[in-house]
């Protein structure tokens, strides 16, 4: 093992892993959390950085290290780029909204290693990193939602996260004991290789194999908050710090994917998995959007309505999986670069309008626009992209691709999916519209008129943020959408084509 090629390649974990330290030493003399807010910002940003430059100007893309583990292609440096961005836009929106916790100060190493452990998912080749790193992403996830240790509804949010993260774990070890025992390999290129010689010998039953998957896909399902593995998104995305929430709906979703689109394309795929995929898909488009409705409808909190939101919107992600060919799984990855987007600067501008109203109900929210009209408006171009309206393109054609990817691949039931996607998201139309409609038209709410008429409250980090996701949001629709349908995920994609 060449540890020069090692060290180039984990060069991003590595920033990673040194902020965790540092900040475990910095928490030790400092309990407030202006210092390693800092240091974790910094070092997530030096690990996009390394990504960007692997990425694009190294010649170590498709390198395969640690024993074959650790597989080093474009298509993991993209999601692990996206990953370490979308943490680095966490943090600085958390700085100034943990303030109210007692202490904060640990929040971010722990933030750090649940991003390490997402990046690590990506990237996975073999089973035992492959446990360790949804392990690591997990705990660290359980962690962040019960944070706010001395608020009710966080504590149970933690504990609804934890019992059924411990059920996910379960049926991930149940799965791989299987393979293991088929197999006599941990290694997803050995366990294909080692199936297929033992079908062609009749030694495999079909039975096992569609069991081993299912409860593969039962894990998948339950970090995407698919339907009906999606009991605990409401309340545990309504508990936690909002600053959690959003890390759970992009980040756990980007993991997630990763590691579905690796391993399934690698190891094993079957028609009666992809039926099941695709009844959780439609599952979760018909639910998640009509909940979104009802929680409009009944003024719930923004909070809520953006958790069923991320239910439908990974729901459209699942068509595209289901359907498990080479241009649909690539329209899938450049879907999820623009949810991330749009969905980062969503639950940003949630954070920022609960730090200076400290609420979260969508009532709350009516004449925003008189007081904060910078933040409405990024608030509003988020949840239009999140709809799919052209007015923004990145995610109107993102949206478009997407499904035309599925129309045309030939997949026996593609205009069903497709037509069942349109509708949901005409259906989302008015969830979304409607939510901007509360901000810029209605009367203002007792909360809004409470502000005063200069923005004085210690939030300029979080508005940063905000801008940064919107401006990227903007500029990757009219500048990059070409140059991201042509990143390279043939490593990961060859098993199918």
């Amino acid at each position: 093992m060449d540890f020069k090629i090692v060290s180039q390649v984990l060069l991003p974990e590595f920033f990673v892993l040194l902020g965790i330290v540092v900040t475990i030493i910095t928490s030790l003399f400092h309990k407030t959390k202006e210092h390693n807010a800092g240091i974790a910002a910094v070092f997530l940003f030096l690990a996009t950085l390394s990504c960007y430059k692997n990425l694009f100007f190294s010649e170590l893309a498709g390198e395969h290290i640690l024993f074959d583990s650790f597989i080093n292609d474009q298509y993991s440096l993209l999601l692990r780029s996206l990953i370490y961005g979308v943490c680095f836009l966490i943090v600085l929106g958390a700085c100034n909204y943990l303030k109210v916790l007692e202490t904060s100060a640990e929040y971010y190493p722990i933030i750090l290693s649940s991003a390490l452990g997402a990046g690590f998912l990506t990237a996975t080749n073999d089973f035992l990193l492959f446990f360790i790193a949804l392990e690591t992403l997990g705990l660290g996830a359980i962690l962040l939602t019960a944070y706010a240790r001395f608020n009710k509804a966080s504590n149970e949010a933690g504990i609804k996260y934890l019992i059924s993260s411990a059920i996910s774990t379960a049926s991930l070890l149940l799965a791989g004991s299987f393979i293991y025992g088929m197999t006599a390999s941990t290694n997803f290129s050995s366990i294909a290789v080692r199936i297929s010689e033992l079908n062609k010998l009749g030694y495999v039953s079909p039975q096992l194999v569609i069991m081993v998957s299912v409860l593969l896909v039962a894990v998948i399902a339950f970090k995407l908050a698919a339907v009906p593995f999606h009991n605990w998104a409401p309340d545990v995305y309504s508990g936690a710090p909002t600053s959690t929430t959003l890390f759970l709906s992009v980040v756990s979703k980007i993991a997630a994917f990763g590691i579905a689109i690796r391993f399934f394309s690698t190891v094993l795929v079957s028609q009666q998995v992809l039926t099941l995929l695709m009844i959780f898909a439609v599952l979760s488009i018909v639910f998640g959007n009509y909940i979104g409705v009802i929680q409009m409808i009944s003024r719930s909190t923004v909070k809520r309505l953006l958790a069923y939101s991320s239910i439908a919107q990974g729901g459209y992600l699942l068509l595209a999986f289901c359907v498990f060919s080479p241009s649909t799984l690539s329209m899938l990855v450049l879907y999820l670069i623009i949810y991330a987007l749009m969905n980062t600067g969503a639950f940003l501008c949630a954070i920022y309008f609960e730090q200076i109203t400290g609420s979260t109900r969508i009532y709350d929210y009516a004449g925003m626009i008189k007081k904060r009209p910078m933040m409405v408006i990024a608030f509003a171009l988020c949840l239009i992209s999140l709809a799919g309206l052209p007015l923004v393109p990145a995610g109107f054609i993102a949206k478009f691709f997407l499904f035309a990817s599925i129309f045309s691949s030939g997949f026996s039931f593609a205009g069903v999916l497709t037509l069942i996607g349109l509708i949901g998201s005409v259906v989302a139309l008015f969830y979304y519209t409607y939510l901007i409609k509360v901000m810029l038209v209605d009367d203002v709410s007792t909360a809004v008129k409470a502000l005063s008429e200069k923005d004085e409250s210690p939030s300029r980090m979080i508005q940063f943020a905000t801008f940064a996701a919107v401006a990227k949001l903007i500029f990757v629709g009219i500048f990059m959408m070409d140059s991201l349908k042509n990143i390279s995920i043939d490593s990961v994609l060859k098993a199918i084509s």
